[in-house]
């Protein structure tokens, strides 16, 4: 769900205890607005496709009426042109009442919060009639199970690749914070991933034997008013990254923020670049679907190029605001992503590269006034 948290990274591919319970769902408040919401992009390893599932629901602002369902679960995929080549992301959506969904922590009710140190455990599931589905996390095992008007969705997901062994995600000490809007990253990149997806209009079966999968999610008041969302993950390097940042509201004040990190196996870097620690320049053209990023910090620079087709992004897609669920968001999973360290050096006060990396079949999105033309806000 697309993912607004305010974050890049490249991670390195590691195994760790499970904590990051952070996963796990919020009590909703007596009132709105408020949303919780989880994301799951898996990239096929054999075939390099992708795929995704978006799910999470919404307590509309009391002052308001909801306009949009309050509950949406929405399967992405991507649809090719034999001719051209080129494929479009699009998406299946299913929209419920509240009375159709059941979320429950360690098989109970959903009544704390959830506690950074324990693992995470619990079950997100919907059903009206013959459309409906479950999401089951239980440590390092996640299983999928979705029918979504004529496509059904199985997947098996292992053990995770945890963004940080605290548990606080890409947040660290900000997620303490009453922001209005936060964002998880539990696993950058798991691993023994397999999925069946069956469409019962053609009959077509698709199997993936040997996938990646990038899990997160998101809770607050609201996706803000504009952001960016990428993620992508390179088998061929161990090289993982997800990225989100944007225009944050806080009461009188509107801010532009991000979070970054990156990791890679080869070099054994590891750094984490917030708000509070760094100075970020950015430029988006959600039109040509391009991002351009530089940040800087006591220590290190780091510089992104981000660039999809913008043949290649989906209609608007369904994110959550006060009122509910909305078309909010364009989004392809055939972005390419380069990136480039630097480090500080003191004397001489100079930049030495560290590393270059490019980093093909990625996620790119682009959210409300980002979006070309502002076509998903009207």
């Amino acid at each position: 769900m697309e993912h607004v948290g305010l974050i890049f990274v490249i991670s390195l591919n590691f195994q760790c205890h499970v904590f990051g319970s952070l996963y796990d769902p919020h009590p909703f408040p007596s009132e709105g607005p408020f949303f919780e919401g989880w994301y799951t992009r898996i990239l096929n390893l054999d075939s390099r496709e992708s795929l995704g599932l978006l799910f999470g629901s919404v307590l509309p602002d009391a002052k308001r009426n909801a306009t949009g369902p309050l509950v949406v679960a929405s399967f992405l995929f991507r649809k090719c042109n034999a001719d051209s080549g080129v494929c479009v992301l699009r998406s299946v959506d299913g929209k419920f009442d509240v009375k159709n969904l059941r979320i429950t922590a360690k098989d109970q009710p959903v009544v704390d919060n959830p506690n950074v140190k324990s693992p995470s455990n619990f079950r997100w599931e919907v059903n009206n009639g013959d459309i409906g589905g479950y999401f089951q996390q239980t440590g390092n095992k996640t299983e999928i199970n979705f029918k979504l008007s004529n496509i059904s969705f199985h997947a098996e997901i292992g053990h995770p690749t945890l963004w940080n062994e605290d548990g606080t995600g890409p947040e660290g000490w900000l997620g303490y914070l009453p922001l209005p809007l936060h964002w998880f990253v539990f696993s950058l990149s798991s691993q023994q991933v397999t999925y069946t997806i069956q469409n019962f209009t053609s009959g077509a079966v698709i199997q993936g034997r040997r996938g990646l999968a990038h899990t997160e999610k998101n809770w607050g008041k609201s996706f803000p008013k504009s952001w960016i969302w990428t993620e992508g993950m390179d088998p061929s390097s161990n090289v993982t990254f997800a990225m989100s940042g944007g225009l944050v509201d806080f009461s009188m004040l509107t801010v532009q923020a991000f979070l970054i990190g990156y990791r890679n196996p080869s070099t054994g870097i590891k750094l984490d670049f917030r708000p509070d620690n760094s100075v970020v320049s950015a430029q988006m053209d959600g039109c040509s679907g391009s991002v351009n990023i530089s940040v800087t910090s006591l220590l290190y620079s780091l510089k992104v190029q981000l660039l999809a087709s913008p043949a290649t992004f989906s209609s608007c897609l369904l994110g959550p605001e006060t009122s509910g669920f909305r078309p909010a968001c364009v989004e392809s999973y055939d972005a390419t992503v380069k990136v480039s360290v630097s480090k500080r050096t003191f004397v001489p006060f100079v930049y030495t590269s560290m590393d270059e990396q490019i980093i093909a079949n990625a996620a790119l999105e682009f959210g409300g006034q980002y979006v070309c033309k502002n076509k998903c806000s009207e």
